[in-house]
């Protein structure tokens, strides 16, 4: 997935030891990326330490994000709008404020059943 770069992305800090964020605020930048409108989806990493990253996604309506799987445990939770992650061969609707957790290797894919935006958090295994 394309990483959204803005104006900033130069100033922006990805570790820190506090770092703040106003997630309307991202969420609105991310839907005036170009990418938004051509590929019906956008994100950005909001932090990225060696063991932890945190990704803010935003989905159109009907846009997917295929199968796939992470290295780590992954918590996706649903900021707005509604989900269907499929795993294992079931699916299951997370709704805003609702959260999935997933062990390391579960592939899994992701559709938006309207206008969503999601938090995701992936904790990378150590060496």
């Amino acid at each position: 997935m394309h990483v959204y770069k803005r104006f900033d992305s130069e100033k922006r800090l990805l570790s820190g030891p506090l770092l703040f964020f106003e997630l309307e605020e991202e969420i609105a930048q991310l839907k005036k990326d170009p990418e938004w409108l051509s590929r019906h989806r956008n994100a950005v990493t909001l932090v990225k330490e060696p063991h932890l990253s945190v990704v803010l996604v935003v989905l159109q309506k009907g846009s997917t994000l295929e199968e796939h799987h992470a290295r780590g445990p992954v918590t996706i939770v649903v900021l707005s709008g509604a989900v269907r992650i499929g795993m294992h061969q079931e699916t299951r609707m997370v709704k805003h404020s609702g959260m999935v957790a997933m062990e390391k290797g579960i592939p899994h894919n992701v559709e938006a059943l309207e206008e969503s935006a999601l938090l995701l958090t992936i904790a990378e295994p150590k060496p």
